[in-house]
């Protein structure tokens, strides 16, 4: 009782707040310093609505990492930037994934082409249906956009949590180069180059990069700093894109992405005090490449969503082991076609048809060879109303080779309460399919469940966006969703998954943004995610609550050729027990220094985890998933 009387006194004080800020702020904006200006909720976004929209007027909860973000931040990788924003990033040895609104069914997407496997290859001992997040080379990422909430009607099933696509740079005409190298504690390395040039008409990009890391370093609860034996990581990965620009205004472009890894298999230890991994010796080959060619016409009118048509190869193999030694060749073809209309000088509608066939093929002590297809089509309508209405309503038409058909769909109503205060409010449906392997597999270790249901979901989502005063911003948002038929695996003699149960989640996220001067400015945020289930059978409830409280401090400063910012987490309310979490909360604190030596050098200082916080990163039935401790890594970076 007292959790949630709390929450609603916090709830009261933020409403007031808004209230206050909406009145003050056209006095605040006149007294302002231009450098004040950085905090813009003016900012657009592409993903919550499939076209342009301002970032305050998109009816979602909507986490962006910009350009400057990631340059400041001089991440390694897409889990890092998206944990510096306070996403919930799940990763271990094999790979890393995100849970939105408490939900690990969440679309990854690369500039709107999806990237999520129906089959689902293991992740962090959990079948996702998604590529491992650090695949995705960071210096080749322009912005990350993070849509929380149901996106099915939008982008297809598997966007029951919400929706995350990493747009990437264009190439740029010329000749550049910028090349990059840093070395850390725990054996790490990493050095990145990318090459952009061409003229007007054809412009390419290149770039490569190679990453290594050392055995995993954690501390333990009772015996200090361990090392997990074999659980060191190198990757390579390497992509082109080629633009040609017409006359007209169209754009050809070509997109080709390679990783390839050698990481452990290993998951997660027996006890956190002695470090012996549950598979010991126990290593993956990875390859994940894609091919892309995107045609691309020019804007109708100002701001218009763009038509396109797509045709992409997504390829994954996996050569490794754990218990026994397995092979995965997983391959898809996607075709997507976007037809846009303007009904009216306020009225938009985007339409669409799209098809994607996948492929697996696994070797595991039994054999599975088994394919999909999913056919939709899809319509969004945009509407702007007068006295600062917006509306948009969209539905999507589904069909799975083993599902049939489906329907999905959202509506989202975006008020603009004054020149400060934008509030908003929206339902959607999504869909998630059973993946091949949960159906149909037939090994030593798995057994398929071919009368599994798809998932179903509804979610209503609420929140205010507001310019407290022209430094201060405050984003609210709150949300229910209730899911049909929730999977779950269940092991006896083998892994199966089941139907076990319907699922409520329910959750709360604000965030505060403040900059006291031109050098400092500060972040806060908290998050309360809750996840509940209809019956008592279901044994794996706690790991769907590993974040259920998060607390954010975020500090930065910038002067002259320095700029720096720490980032303090913490996590409270987690389960503590058998077969749950070693400790109900754990205190990160990430931080970053840059020191600009010229336009086209700087030097930059990392450290991760610095509280060396014993906890893990996700909760297992048979082990723990130990998070790296302490690490700080140097880097250099210089554009020729």
């Amino acid at each position: 009782m007292k959790k949630y009387s709390e929450k609603k006194l916090l709830a009261a004080l933020v409403c007031g707040a808004i209230s206050l800020g909406g009145a003050n702020y056209a006095a605040a904006e006149q007294a302002a310093d231009a450098p004040l200006e950085e905090f813009s909720l003016d900012d657009y976004v592409v993903t919550a609505n499939r076209m342009k929209v301002r970032e305050k007027a998109v009816a979602a909860d909507v986490t962006v990492v910009t350009a400057e973000e990631i340059a400041k931040g001089n991440f390694a990788t897409v889990t890092d930037a998206l944990r510096d924003k306070g996403v919930n990033v799940k990763t271990n040895t094999t790979g890393s994934y995100v849970e939105l609104n408490g939900d690990s069914r969440v679309l990854l997407m690369v500039n709107g082409r999806r990237t999520n496997w129906n089959h689902g290859p293991l992740i962090s001992g959990v079948n996702t249906g998604l590529v491992d997040l650090d695949s995705f080379q960071i210096d080749d990422i322009e912005r990350i956009e993070v849509v929380h909430g149901p996106n099915s009607s939008l982008y297809g099933n598997a966007a029951m949590g919400g929706a995350i696509n990493i747009i990437t740079k264009r190439p740029e005409p010329g000749q550049h180069l910028k090349v990059r190298s840093e070395v850390g504690t725990q054996g790490q390395f990493r050095g990145a180059l990318r090459v952009e040039g061409g003229d007007d008409n054809v412009t390419y990009a290149l770039s490569a990069s190679r990453e290594v890391r050392g055995d995993i370093e954690y501390n333990s609860p009772d015996r200090g700093s361990l090392t997990i034996p074999d659980t060191g990581m190198n990757r390579t990965s390497e992509a082109l894109t080629l633009d040609k620009k017409f006359k007209n205004g169209d754009l050809l472009s070509f997109a080709f992405e390679n990783t390839d890894a050698n990481k452990s298999s290993a998951i997660y230890v027996a006890n956190p005090n002695t470090a012996v991994p549950v598979y010991r010796n126990a290593r993956t080959e990875e390859t994940v490449r894609s091919l892309a060619l995107t045609y691309t016409w020019a804007p109708r009118w100002e701001n218009a969503p763009q038509d396109f048509l797509r045709i992409y190869q997504n390829q994954e193999t996996i050569d490794g082991r754990m218990s026994a030694a397995y092979t995965d060749d997983l391959r898809a073809l996607g075709a997507e076609y976007q037809k846009n209309w303007r009904l009216g000088d306020k009225n938009t509608l985007i339409s669409g048809v799209s098809y994607n066939h996948e492929n697996i093929q696994e070797e595991n002590d039994g054999s599975l060879d088994r394919s999909a297809a999913t056919t939709s089509l899809y319509m969004e309508d945009n509407w702007q109303f007068d006295k600062g209405w917006l509306l948009n309503f969209g539905t999507r038409w589904e069909n799975h080779s083993d599902f049939g058909a489906d329907f999905t769909s959202h509506i989202g109503l975006n008020k603009e309460l004054s020149q400060a205060t934008n509030a908003y409010i929206s339902w959607g449906q999504a869909v998630n399919n059973p993946t091949l392997k949960m159906r149909y597999a037939n090994t030593l270790y798995w057994e398929g469940n071919p009368n599994l249901k798809q998932e179903k979901s509804e979610t209503v989502t609420v929140g205010v966006k507001s310019k407290l005063s022209a430094a201060t911003d405050l984003d609210l948002s709150m949300y229910y969703s209730k899911v049909d038929d929730a999977l779950d695996w269940i092991y006896t003699d083998k892994t199966r998954y089941y139907n076990v149960a319907d699922e409520t989640r329910r959750g709360l996220d604000i965030n505060l943004r403040h900059r006291f001067s031109p050098q400092w400015a500060l972040r806060l945020g908290y998050a309360y995610a809750q996840v509940e289930e209809s019956g008592t059978t279901w044994n794996n409830l706690y790991r769907k609550n590993n974040q259920p409280n998060r607390y954010l401090l975020g500090l930065g400063y910038q002067q002259d050729k320095w700029d720096a910012e720490a980032t303090l987490q913490h996590v409270s309310g987690r389960v503590v027990g058998a077969n749950a979490f070693l400790d109900s909360q754990y205190t990160t604190l990430d931080m970053v220094v840059n020191y600009r030596c010229s336009a086209a050098t700087k030097l930059y200082l990392k450290g991760y985890n610095l509280t060396n916080a014993s906890y893990e990163s996700i909760a297992a039935s048979a082990g723990y998933y130990m998070a790296p401790g302490r690490s700080v890594v140097f880097g250099i970076q210089h554009a020729f």
